[in-house]
Formats: structure tokens, C-alpha cells, sequence
């Protein structure tokens, strides 16, 4: 068990090494190729719409991920019920996506991003959902491959845009058009899998998922916002400017991350299992990896503290250099965020996930009360500052819910 965790764990980091390394990569090309004004305009509409991916998902990759593990002889069912409710989903965030923007007010590129952007919902669905089925069953190769090449495509014609001197437009077409593409080979693969893409679309599915997804649906949504909740207030109550210079090097907290995400999607199978089966097991499982990616975290803590102004200046160039106290406060957010992920993978496969709801609604609403307030004080040092008080409160929280559901029966 613990050789098929470390395997699967190795390959879903690897890979989200790699793709994030051109995600990246790509990022900083836009960032030293743009203006401050245009990239902080792609960074806010970028930050935006991913926070509507947990929306259109609602839950349903944590539900599979818990369920599918136990109840492998109903997969069919399973897929097309889910790929019919997705379907659904998708279409609805979308509409939701634009209601919110012209609430807000967009005009000109910012809009006409958001339009074209909010149309990513459907295939990111398709393939979501293939790779989720594939991940329960701790076949993790289907995912990697569509993220990989998905990453590569899309910056190759991110670049090709930006080299035609086409606007921040297409950018997002560009977007559109790769992950489209990926949809397409991830449909292929599916058929070979013997994934039945004939979407249902049952009542009895819906009431039957809603009733266990409604808490993984909050918690998904807001754990996805929430890196993203000071960049979306300081561009509302700061301008372009200050967005693109928060989003420069916020984009390394979201890279940071993907270490405990890969190691949690690698463990979610066992842990669901051992939650029911073996609780001493599980136990000792996650005080191991716990410990590893606390250790793993020390390093980009040291850049961030000790090197940050040679590594902003290295990356994005002196123009970004009023991010360095943001940065800092960052890097002590990213040792707390590694262990915090975990936790949560234990705390939403138990039956403790409704009462932990509440709890982590009230944390969300503080953190978004000093994403508004602090940044007023003290500009975008404010904004990294929510975020380390928002993880030291998690902390407690969590650890409080961990004792309980390790010692008490699930």
C-alpha cells in the first residue's frame, strides 16, 4: 500500500512539477512582456474564473475520490450520472461567472476576457471528471498526460499570440482553444477505458449527490478562492497596478502548493479506506507525510525570506520589486498551507465534514473581512498578512477536528 502511495504520490508531483514549471514559466514571459496595467488585468481575470472551477466541480471530485474506492463494481452508473450532473454544472457556473462580472461593473478588455474565459467550464469538466474516475481507481497516468500536455499547448500559443502583437484577448482564446483541444483526446481516452460517455441526467443522482456534496462543494469553493481572495480585493480597491504586482509573486504560493495537493490526490484512495477500515494505520500514515511536506516547505521559505529581492528581480525584474514584503509574508504562509492541506483531505472523507462546515465558512468570512481591511493599512503586505492569520486560525481548527475523528469512530 504505502509502495503504490509513494508511486502515485512521485508521479503526481513530478508532473505537477513539470506543468507548473511552464505554467510558470510561461506566467513570467507574460509578466516581463506585458504592461504592469495589461498583465494585472490577466492576472485578476485568470484569478476570477478559477475561483468558479470549484463551483462548476461542486464537490464532486472529493465525492468520487471518498466513494468510488468502496463501491468499484458501480463505476458505470457512477460515470454517467456524474457527467450528466457535470454537464449541468458547467452551464450554470458559466452563466453565474458573467452575472457576477457585470455586477461588478467590467468594461472593455476586462469584460470581453471574462466572456471568453467563462467558457472553459465545460471541458475542463469532461476532463476533470475522466481523470477523477482514473485517480479513485490509483490509476494516475490519464490525468498527468492531459495536464502536461494541456500546460505545453497552451503556452506555446500563449507565446505565438503575444509575439503576433495580439491583444490580452487572446490570450484567453488561446486558453480556450488548448484546453478544447485536450477535451477532445481525454474523450478518446475515456472511450478506451470503457467510460460510458452517455450522460444521464437523474433526479435521484442529484438528490442523492447534493445531500453528501453540499459541504465538499463549500469547502472546495472556498479553499480555491481563498489564495486568490487578497489579489481580487486589492484589484478592486487598488487598481491594475497593484493586482499585477501582488499577482507576480502570489503566483508562487499557488506553485508551492502543488506539492501537498499531488501528495493529497495520491493518498485520498488509501485514506478514505483507512479511514473506515484502520484508523491506527491512517494515523501513522499522515504524521509521516505530514512531516515530509513540512520539511519539503523549508526551502522555498528560505528563498522567500533570504532571496527575494534577487529572485523577483531575477524572475520578473525590477519593476516587481514592491512585492518583496508581500513575498516575505508568504513564505511563512507556505509551511502552514502544506500541513493544513492534508488535514483537510482526513477531516472531508469523515462523517465530522458537516459539523467542520460552519467552522471554515466563519474562517473564510475573517480572512475576506482583513483581505479588505488590511491592505487599506498597509497596501499589499496587507493582503499576504490576511492570509497568514487566516492559516494560523486553520491550524487550531484543524487540528482540533483531527483528534477528534482519529480517536472516535468515523
Amino acid at each position: 500500500m504505502e509502495k503504490r502511495i509513494a508511486r502515485n504520490g512521485f508521479y503526481l508531483i513530478a508532473s505537477q512539477v513539470i506543468g507548473r514549471t511552464i505554467g510558470f514559466a510561461y506566467f513570467i514571459f507574460l509578466a516581463r512582456s506585458l504592461t504592469v496595467e495589461n498583465f494585472g488585468i490577466y492576472a485578476w481575470v485568470l484569478g476570477f474564473v478559477y475561483n468558479f472551477l470549484p463551483v462548476a466541480d461542486l464537490g464532486i471530485e472529493r465525492y468520487i475520490l471518498k466513494n468510488l474506492p468502496r463501491h468499484l463494481d458501480r463505476l458505470e452508473d457512477y460515470f454517467r450520472d456524474l457527467l450528466g450532473l457535470k454537464i449541468a454544472l458547467a452551464g450554470t457556473t458559466f452563466l453565474l461567472t458573467i452575472a457576477l462580472g457585470l455586477t461588478l461593473g467590467l468594461t472593455g478588455e476586462k469584460l470581453v476576457s471574462l466572456l471568453i474565459f467563462s467558457l472553459i467550464f465545460l471541458p475542463n469538466n469532461i476532463i476533470h471528471l475522466t481523470a477523477s474516475f482514473q485517480n479513485a481507481r490509483e490509476e494516475v497516468m490519464t490525468g498527468i498526460a492531459a495536464n502536461l500536455f494541456f500546460s505545453t499547448l497552451g503556452a506555446l500559443m500563449g507565446v505565438g499570440a503575444v509575439y503576433l502583437g495580439l491583444g490580452v484577448v487572446w490570450l484567453f482564446i488561446t486558453y480556450l482553444v488548448a484546453l478544447l483541444i485536450t477535451a477532445l483526446g481525454v474523450i478518446v481516452r475515456a472511450k478506451k477505458l470503457a467510460l460510458p460517455l452517455k450522460p444521464r441526467f437523474s433526479q435521484k443522482t442529484i438528490s442523492l449527490v447534493w445531500r453528501e456534496c453540499r459541504f465538499f462543494a463549500v469547502l472546495v469553493i472556498m479553499g480555491n478562492f481563498y489564495l486568490r481572495i487578497p489579489l481580487i480585493t486589492i484589484g478592486q480597491t487598488m487598481g491594475d497596478y497593484w493586482a499585477g504586482i501582488y499577482g507576480s509573486v502570489s503566483k508562487f504560493l499557488e506553485a508551492g502548493i502543488l506539492i501537498p495537493q499531488a501528495v493529497s490526490l495520491a493518498v485520498a484512495p488509501t485514506f478514505s479506506r483507512l479511514l473506515i477500515q484502520d484508523k491506527d494505520q491512517l494515523k501513522k500514515i499522515y504524521h509521516q507525510i505530514s512531516l515530509g511536506v513540512i520539511l519539503i516547505s523549508l526551502l522555498p521559505l528560505a528563498i522567500f525570506l533570504f532571496a527575494g529581492e534577487f529572485f523577483i528581480n531575477l524572475v520578473y525584474g525590477g519593476r516587481y520589486l514592491p512585492a518583496l514584503p508581500a513575498l516575505k509574508i508568504l513564505g511563512l504562509v507556505l509551511p502552514l498551507l502544506f500541513f493544513n492541506f492534508l488535514a483537510a483531505n482526513i477531516i472531508e472523507n469523515s462523517s465530522k465534514v458537516r459539523k467542520f462546515t460552519p467552522w471554515a465558512v466563519g474562517h473564510f468570512v475573517l480572512v475576506f473581512g482583513l483581505a479588505i481591511i488590511l491592505p487599506g493599512k498597509w497596501g499589499i503586505a496587507g493582503g499576504a498578512a490576511s492570509l497568514l492569520v487566516g492559516e494560523i486560525i486553520r491550524l487550531g481548527l484543524n487540528q482540533n477536528f483531527i483528534s477528534k475523528i482519529l480517536k472516535n469512530p468515523s
